[in-house]
């Protein structure tokens, strides 16, 4: 019994990283790559929401394996999209659920829950995830074609 007990305190006194736990400097790496995705890619937002995808989509070429920066880049896809879909902008919707998507097998891998991974974009963390479960709910957005005539300029 005393040999039980022993071992138990053995395991709780074993450092969180060594017992399973994720990273504690794991959110700031991903809000590292996110704040890089920002400065690169969320300008194009603003006039073409094919363009911003597609420009993550290119950092995320440049990742070979899941780690932080992947997860920082695609919750930053997220988060950017899921704000111009608030806004209206067309195709912000599809690109938000995109990134949504994805972000979700990145994250369920590197074991961050959304609390954590929500504090690593600046915003209402509370809305955010309400948000995030509400969309995971409901159906995949039928996706606009790119190549359909608009008002003449991309969103």
């Amino acid at each position: 019994m005393l040999r039980h007990l022993l071992a138990f305190l053995l395991v709780l006194s074993l450092p969180a990283a060594i017992a399973g736990a994720p990273d504690p400097a794991l959110p700031g790496r991903i809000a590292e790559a996110a704040l890089d995705a920002q400065g690169r890619c969320y300008r194009l937002i603003h006039h073409d929401t094919f363009a911003f995808e597609s420009c993550l989509q290119g950092l995320l070429a440049e990742e070979k394996k899941v780690g932080p920066r992947r997860l920082g880049i695609e919750y930053f896809g997220f988060v950017g999209a899921l704000n111009s879909a608030r806004l209206g902008m067309l195709g912000a919707q599809d690109s938000a659920w995109t990134f949504l998507q994805r972000f979700r097998v990145t994250q369920k891998k590197l074991r961050i829950d959304d609390t954590s991974l929500c504090v690593t974009i600046p915003g209402d963390c509370e809305v955010r995830i309400a948000r995030m479960k509400l969309m995971e709910k409901s159906p995949p957005p039928q996706r606009r074609p790119r190549d359909l005539p608009d008002d003449g300029h991309r969103h």
